[in-house]
């Protein structure tokens, strides 16, 4: 029998245990919390979608008015629910109603309106099932732009806005912008494959006809996205100078040639607040730190239930619009890199299938003795074909 028997631990084997025993007790932890696991059921109500959504600013002057119905829907659904055969009509204070025309689904417009400014006036919604109705607003003093300029820094070029009323009387205004820009391939391609006509695979090149589509020349757009808000309330006069876009350094935007539309809206001082509470919930909501979301009570109701909310307020301005345009060629060094280079590819099917997956041809290399084309160089399908990128479809205000 052995007694008082201790165990001699090696040199170094104490510290050892001392500087992991904090790992140790980590690791029991996190098994503990595992082991204890629990469903948790939130006390908080379950969401209801399907709310109604009204977008759009009465214009009072030359061009279109629209105004778009939705219905809310849950953060995982995309899609956006249009509310298509409704009753939309705007209504003067002294009994004139205006009705407007379903264009498009959830889309309904009236053109050319010129309103009586000693009127107010509200929008009437009617649904199959629900009625809508707005508070009555007088038309917002919406000046002109004064100019959209441009000026180029180290980061690429920032766009601006700017504006003013010298009656003072605008002072909360907010902007769109719809983008335009004209690119090209970086190669020009004057070959194009042949095709079996069983299986479609490529299996030879051949030069281009001119009936072909123009691939090399090619449009891009896009439409603002955020919310763009300014004001001149603090100020001691109402003028605006604000920065709109900013288009980095080398971007394929300034390629060729880009245009950009700028709209102005006139708001209320309470259409602003709404507006810019959409804002912070839309755009600023991610952290503890960021503004929490707060509802968006507008000016607009719902007659047949008035507990039920309604996402939308209602406004007329005379909507104000500058188009300007940017030159590559006021732009020098700009140089946009494609990041596109030549594959050489022997003109027979082996070596097509071999090297030319994902790659259009672009030019020649060598012939042989016949004149047949014997090699050519090609590159990625989207360095050949802009239409993969954007439409070959000219815009109609484009020069």
């Amino acid at each position: 029998m052995i007694k008082n028997y201790k165990y001699l631990a090696p040199p170094g084997f104490k510290f050892y245990l001392l500087k992991n025993m904090n790992k140790l007790i980590i690791v029991a932890l996190i098994l503990f919390a595992a082991g204890c696991k629990e469903k948790y059921d939130s006390p908080a109500p379950p969401v209801v979608f399907g709310y109604l959504v009204i977008e759009g600013v009465v214009n009072d002057g030359v061009g279109l008015t629209n105004i778009r119905l939705s219905r809310t829907t849950g953060l995982n659904n995309s899609a956006v629910l249009k509310e298509a055969g409704a009753n939309v009509k705007i209504e003067g204070s002294n009994n004139i109603s205006l009705p407007l025309v379903e264009s498009s689904p959830g889309s309904y417009t009236i053109d050319n309106l010129h309103l009586d400014p000693a009127i107010k006036y509200r929008l009437s919604v009617k649904t199959n099932s629900e009625e809508y109705l707005s508070d009555f607003v007088s038309i917002r003093p919406n000046p002109p732009i004064d100019s959209v300029n441009w000026k180029r820094e180290n980061d690429g070029v920032h766009i601006f806005i700017n504006t003013h009323n010298p009656q003072n009387t605008s002072l909360y205004y907010q902007w769109e912008y719809d983008e335009t820009w004209e690119f090209h391939s970086a190669y020009d391609a004057i070959l194009k494959y042949i095709k079996d006509p069983g299986t479609n695979a490529a299996i030879g090149v051949t030069n281009r006809e001119v009936t072909d589509p123009q691939i090399h020349k090619c449009w891009q757009f896009n439409s603002s996205s955020t919310i763009l808000l300014g004001s001149s309330a603090k100020l001691s006069q109402d003028i605006i100078h604000l920065p709109l876009i900013t288009i980095p350094q080398g971007s394929w935007k300034l390629s060729v040639l880009y245009s950009v539309f700028v709209k102005q809206y006139a708001w209320s001082k309470e259409g602003y607040e709404f507006l810019e509470r959409m804002k912070k919930n839309t755009e600023a909501v991610g952290s503890v730190f960021d503004p929490q979301p707060s509802e968006l009570n507008g000016n607009i109701h719902c007659v047949t239930d008035p507990s039920q909310p309604v996402i939308g307020f209602f406004n007329i301005c005379t909507i104000r619009d500058q188009r300007i345009w940017i030159y590559n060629s006021e732009l020098p060094g700009w140089n946009p890199n494609p990041g596109c280079q030549f594959t050489l590819i022997e003109n027979n099917k082996d070596s097509i299938e071999a090297k030319g997956v994902g790659k259009l041809p672009v030019i020649p290399e060598t012939y042989s003795p016949f004149g047949k084309i014997a090699t050519f160089q090609a590159s990625r399908t989207e360095c050949v074909d802009c239409t993969l990128k954007g439409t070959n479809i000219k815009p109609i205000y484009w020069p």
